[in-house]
């Protein structure tokens, strides 16, 4: 990572802000609005090569996966430095979930930290699952977004053949003042490792502070859907030779 994109990095998640929603609002909405948010985001990290990246073992002997969310806290790092890379969260997530010594992920490590343990991460799939769909949200069709966003959508979508239609909405639940961005996706499969190439494309045209939400569409999520807005991107049928 060269030092331009490294000055440049500022993950969208900041654990602080999420400890604080939390003690102000302990709802399951807002709690999984926080997971969905830090799911999507990206982090500094020191990578040791063939995949691994740093970590570090606390007074209770764990073994916890370091990363970062800037430049600053990267530079706290008082160890041997390898290479730096950006990783999504969803990477770290299945590192931890593929090891057996390791134990979890502890972002900020030497700043205002926030340490995720095994049934943290446990915690937090089952909190967007109970989330996913949730009950009363209102979707509408919105045009609140850059020139720019659909055409990095469909850049993306040429390379992924198992993605059929992708929305953009606006979406309010009950208890919301104000609409954040929901992604709905038609697409066969499972959602990684698409979710996170598309988070890290769409996040570039969120506003700072604007969070946004990916589904992949059922049978009434699509019904909404298309009844309400057209898509951003649409796969376009194969052409067949003519005989």
């Amino acid at each position: 990572m060269n030092q331009y994109d490294l000055n440049a990095f500022h993950s969208e998640f900041d654990p602080a802000i999420m400890v604080e929603s939390f003690r102000q609002d302990s709802s399951l909405q807002n709690k999984a609005k926080q997971f969905a948010l830090l799911k999507t985001a990206y982090f500094l990290v020191f990578s040791r090569g063939d995949g691994q990246v740093s970590a570090l073992n606390n007074s209770k002997k764990e073994t916890l996966l370091a990363a970062f969310t800037c430049r600053e806290e990267l530079e706290k790092w008082t160890f041997d430095r390898q290479e730096v890379i950006e990783l999504p969260f969803e990477a770290l997530r299945q590192m931890v979930a593929n090891s057996s010594k390791v134990d979890g992920i502890v972002i900020n490590p030497f700043g205002k930290a926030l340490s995720l343990r095994r049934s943290h991460l446990a915690d937090m799939e089952s909190t967007l699952r109970a989330a996913v769909p949730r009950t009363g949200l209102q979707l509408t069709a919105t045009l609140d977004y850059p020139i720019g966003l659909p055409m990095a959508v469909q850049e993306l979508m040429r390379n992924h053949p198992e993605v059929y239609r992708v929305w953009l909405m606006a979406a309010r639940a009950p208890d919301e003042h104000t609409d954040h961005k929901l992604l709905i996706v038609d697409f066969d499969g499972e959602k990684e490792p698409l979710f996170p190439l598309l988070a890290k494309a769409v996040r570039l045209y969120m506003r700072q502070g604007e969070t946004f939400e990916m589904a992949k569409a059922d049978l009434k999520l699509l019904r909404i859907a298309e009844a309400a807005a057209r898509p951003i991107y649409e796969k376009q049928p194969s052409m067949k030779p003519e005989e």
